[in-house]
């Protein structure tokens, strides 16, 4: 099965939890989203970038730095990594609606079902 991680994505994901321990999470996530295109898909480690984003943000280095290292942080990725492959996820985004996997082809294939379970 393919994972939906690829490139950097363990390392964008240790940036996003190590900004979220600071309350940044969102701004990290938007970072990182912003300028995919710079390092997605790149053969080396993109630490240095992710540490850039984190410095613009005016997040504590010195704790962004503990949490991304964290052999934790780690394992809470690698445990969403595993729970994601169980599920059949080999991409993002994947949508779930009540334990039903969605696969949305137009904007009512999300809203519908929302809706419906909103309702129910």
């Amino acid at each position: 099965m393919k994972s939906p991680l690829h490139g950097n994505s363990v390392e964008a994901a240790k940036a996003a939890e190590a900004a979220g321990e600071q309350g940044e999470f969102e701004a990290m996530y938007k970072a990182l989203f912003d300028n995919a295109a710079e390092w997605s898909h790149q053969e080396t480690s993109q630490r240095e970038a992710f540490f850039g984003y984190a410095e613009e943000l005016g997040l504590d280095m010195d704790r962004f730095e503990q949490v991304y290292d964290d052999p934790a942080t780690l394992e809470r990725i690698e445990q969403s990594a595993a729970d994601a492959e169980a599920l059949g996820v080999t991409s993002t985004p994947t949508f779930f609606v009540d334990g039903e996997r969605l696969e949305p082809t137009r904007v009512e294939d999300l809203t519908d079902p929302l809706d419906a379970a909103l309702e129910g």
